[in-house]
């Protein structure tokens, strides 16, 4: 017996689907990383990984009961800042992991906890520019600059990705050349 309309979805992409489900019940974590949004591409970067699954489905067929409950999507918080000048910069990831920082991963140069502050939804990157600097990364958005990178690397913007947990989505952004946005902040 069925009942309503038969989805009609690539097995792969049903059993992908599945899986985040299951996922999010035992972890229950954030959906932040650049493979999370090329498999769900419409979904926000700070967006529950619940919401996020909910919406996927939702739109992929999937029947959701009516008395399901979901959260309202929070609202964006946009901050604009002029842009001060543009500039090319080698843009590289890293993460807060002992053999990529130090004995104190989570506690950067100027020393803010940049754990703390992605959980907070504020990026954070290195770079030879003054701490607090705000810099627009085309494919990640705006971080501060509160780490440093070794004097030879001046030209690079180091983007901080987060902890062990996202060390592939890091290896996947890789190394680019980008015009980067230094914004008066």
């Amino acid at each position: 017996m069925t009942h309503g309309k038969q989805s009609k979805l690539n097995p792969v992409r049903k059993n992908i689907i599945v899986l985040l489900i299951a996922v999010v019940t035992v972890t229950s974590v954030k959906v932040q990383t650049a493979k999370a949004m090329t498999l769900l591409p419409l979904v926000p970067t700070f967006t529950t990984a619940s919401r996020a699954v909910y919406d996927a489905a939702k739109s992929n067929g999937f029947v959701v009961p009516k008395d399901t409950v979901v959260a309202p999507e929070p609202e964006p918080v946009y901050q604009s800042y002029a842009v001060k000048y543009k500039r090319s910069a080698t843009v590289t990831a890293y993460n807060s992991v002992p053999w990529q920082t130090d004995s104190t991963p989570c506690i950067s140069a100027d020393g803010s906890n940049i754990c703390q502050l992605r959980e907070q939804g504020e990026m954070s990157c290195a770079s030879h520019l003054p701490f607090g600097t705000k810099i627009n990364v085309p494919g990640f958005g705006v971080c501060t600059v509160r780490d440093r990178l070794h004097p030879r690397f001046a030209h690079r913007v180091d983007l901080y990705f987060g902890g062990a947990d996202q060390i592939q989505a890091a290896k996947e952004w890789g190394k680019r050349s980008l015009t980067v946005e230094v914004l008066d902040s």
